[in-house]
């Protein structure tokens, strides 16, 4: 059987002389090799870097965890454009992975010279239990309450159409899903491949915000990357002060065959990055929950701008 090369379309017969000899390969033009990598990039959920001048990934800011992140893109930090998952470690760590979700967005939201706005979408019977977006609270992180558009959905399908809609517009900087339960209606391969494909296209992050699943095993869903997310005592400042909010984030998916990458992380508003808590100091329990402001349960009709 005659090997066909894929670039020009053409068999490779062997030379009458010496029939098992192989004709040396053809080196392959700039163009084709820009191309073969789009491809690899794009089935790997990476969107290839365009000329736009905003970055194809972001970060933590975090040197050791952007490095560690580093997949077949071979760029630190995560992909841009791809849909990412975020999982509460318990019942208790929902606002904790909610305010992650929102800082991870802003990071994103930071690269972008337009100032895009945040979408952020949610079952509106699951906000009236848990909470709604606090306009002070997200001050408080450095987040800009004019930068949030809030969408209330009637149930959980409507909420994955509401951000397929989101997703596929580029004028979205991030598009945030909050979902609860173990297994909300429409969350499957389907949907949330149609979500990374839209996102390929858009440019646009897309996360999932999941609380009340098991992370330890949960539905399989076609994101980048999946993450648990739980609060953690800050440290105190000068003069006892209340300290940063802090985060215990633990990898448990990557597309390129990443897990177990864990930290403990501080957020510092001021310079709008995250930062890895020195794990030889004794952490004293201050009492704080990381942007607990964030979400208010007890203004229910309060919504973000």
């Amino acid at each position: 059987m005659n090997d066909i090369d894929s670039d020009s379309g053409q068999a490779l017969e062997p030379s009458p002389d010496n029939p098992s000899a192989v004709p040396p390969a053809i080196p392959a033009k700039p163009s084709v090799l820009r191309a073969r990598l789009a491809k690899i990039l794009a089935s790997s959920g990476v969107r290839a870097a365009e000329d736009d001048g905003v970055p194809s990934h972001f970060g933590f800011g975090v040197d050791r965890i952007d490095a560690a992140l580093r997949g077949n893109a071979g760029v630190d930090g995560l992909p841009r454009a791809a849909l990412h998952e975020l999982h509460a470690a318990s019942k208790d760590d929902r606002t904790s992975t909610a305010a992650m979700a929102l800082l991870l967005a802003q990071r994103c939201r930071n690269l972008d010279q337009e100032e895009r706005p945040i979408l952020w979408i949610s079952e509106s019977g699951e906000a009236r239990r848990q909470g709604r977006l606090y306009p002070p609270g997200l001050a408080e992180l450095g987040i800009d309450p004019d930068s949030i558009l809030h969408v209330d959905a009637p149930d959980a399908i409507a909420a994955l159409r509401a951000a397929a809609d989101g997703v596929q517009s580029s004028a979205m900087a991030a598009v945030i899903i909050e979902l609860a339960g173990k297994k909300p209606r429409g969350l499957d391969l389907t949907a949330t491949r149609r979500l990374s494909l839209s996102a390929q296209k858009s440019g646009t992050l897309s996360l999932i915000l999941r609380s009340g699943s098991d992370p330890d095993n949960p539905l399989p869903t076609a994101a980048f990357s999946r993450w648990s997310v739980a609060a953690a005592p800050s440290l105190a400042l000068e003069a006892n002060a209340p300290g940063h909010p802090a985060f215990d984030i633990n990898l448990l998916r990557h597309r390129s065959g990443l897990y177990g990458l864990s930290a403990r992380l501080e957020w510092n508003r001021d310079d709008q990055v995250f930062r890895e808590q020195p794990s030889e100091q004794n952490t004293p329990d201050t009492g704080a929950v990381p942007a607990l402001a964030a979400v208010r349960t007890d203004h229910q009709d309060t919504r973000a701008a």
